[in-house]
C-alpha cells in the first residue's frame, strides 16, 4: 500500500486524512492549524515537520489550502512539497486555484520528475467526511489513473475534464453558477419581504417548482432563520470570485453577473462579515431595500 501525505490540517484536510485512515491507509499530516494537527494524530495519523519533509516520505501527497496564495506557498516556497518530490509522486490539490498557478506548479513538480493534479472538490468536509464529494481534476491521464482508488472512498464523482488547470476551471464555472443563482435566491428574499409575503411559504412554493435549486435548498433556511454564521466564508467565497473574474480577463470573458456577485461582497465585508457564511450576501439586499429578511 501506497504511503500517502495530506498537506493541510484544515476543515477539508482533516476530514479527508480521517477518511483515509478509515480505508487503511498509513498517512502522514502536516499543516499550520495546530489543533487540526492534533486531531489527525489522535485518529492514527503521523505528523512531519515541514510539507518538504511529508512529500519526501510519502508517494502521493493531498493538499487542501485556505487558498490559493497559501497553496503557492506550501507548494513553491521554501521547504514546500516540490522540494521534497521524487521522481514518480505524484500531487493532488484540492485547493481552488487558478489554471496559471496550477500550470506553474505542475512545472515544478515536472522538473523533480513529479506529477500534478488539480483537483478541487465540490462538497466540502462534510462530504469527504461519507465519500461524498464531487472531484474534478486536471492533469496527466496516467497519473489520475494511479491516484484514481485512493480518490475512489473520497468522491461519488471522480472526473479527469482534461489536462492541466482544467480542474480549476472546471471548479470556477461551479463557483459562478453557486454564486449568481445564490444572488438570484438574495434577490428574491428581498423582494417578498419588502411586499410583505409570508417568506416560509415562498420558500416552500419556490422549492417546488423550477426555481428549485441547492442554493435556494441549503442557504434558503439559513437566510429565513439570520443564520450567518454556518456555511462557506464571504473571505473563501470572494477569494473563488476573484479568481474567476482573473480568468475571465485573461480569456477575454465577460462575466457581467459574477463582478455584480463580488461587488456586492464588498460591502458585506465593510460590514465586518467576512467569516460569516456566504448567504450573507441577503444584508447587502436588506441595506439597500431597507428591509429585513425573516421567515
Amino acid at each position: 500500500m501506497r504511503k500517502l501525505g495530506v498537506v493541510g490540517a484544515g476543515p477539508l484536510a482533516r476530514a479527508v486524512c480521517w477518511r483515509l485512515l478509515e480505508y487503511g491507509h498509513p498517512v502522514l499530516v502536516w499543516g499550520v492549524d495546530e489543533d487540526g494537527v492534533q486531531e489527525c494524530v489522535r485518529s492514527g495519523a503521523a505528523r512531519a515537520g515541514t510539507p518538504k519533509e511529508l512529500a519526501s516520505k510519502v508517494d502521493v501527497v493531498i493538499a487542501a489550502a485556505d487558498d490559493s496564495a497559501q497553496a503557492e506557498e506550501w507548494h513553491l516556497g521554501d521547504n514546500g512539497v516540490v522540494e521534497g518530490l521524487s521522481q514518480g509522486s505524484i500531487v493532488v490539490d484540492m485547493t481552488p486555484m487558478s489554471p496559471s498557478l496550477a500550470g506553474r506548479i505542475a512545472g515544478a513538480c515536472k522538473e523533480r520528475g513529479a506529477s500534478f493534479l488539480d483537483a478541487p472538490v465540490s462538497g466540502g468536509a462534510p462530504a469527504a467526511r461519507t465519500g461524498n464529494m464531487v472531484i474534478m481534476v486536471g492533469g496527466p491521464e496516467e497519473a489520475f489513473d494511479s491516484v484514481l482508488p485512493i480518490l475512489e472512498p473520497l468522491g461519488r464523482v471522480i472526473i479527469r475534464i482534461g489536462e492541466t488547470g482544467a480542474g480549476a476551471t472546471a471548479k470556477l464555472c461551479s463557483q459562478v453558477l453557486c454564486f449568481v443563482n445564490l444572488c438570484g435566491v438574495c434577490e428574491a428574499f428581498t423582494l417578498a419581504a419588502k411586499a410583505g409575503i409570508d417568506l416560509k411559504k415562498l420558500l416552500s412554493i419556490l422549492s417546488a417548482g423550477a426555481a428549485q435549486s441547492w442554493e435556494l435548498d441549503n442557504m434558503g433556511p439559513k437566510i429565513l432563520a439570520r443564520d450567518f454564521e454556518t456555511g462557506y466564508p464571504v473571505s473563501a467565497s470572494q477569494n473563488d470570485l476573484s479568481l474567476v473574474l482573473a480568468a475571465a480577463r485573461e480569456l477575454k470573458v465577460f462575466m457581467p453577473a459574477s463582478s455584480l456577485v463580488h461587488q456586492l461582497y464588498h460591502g458585506v465585508e465593510a460590514e465586518g462579515m467576512s467569516s460569516k457564511g456566504s448567504q450573507s450576501l441577503v444584508q447587502a439586499f436588506e441595506k439597500m431595500a431597507n428591509v429585513e429578511v425573516r421567515g
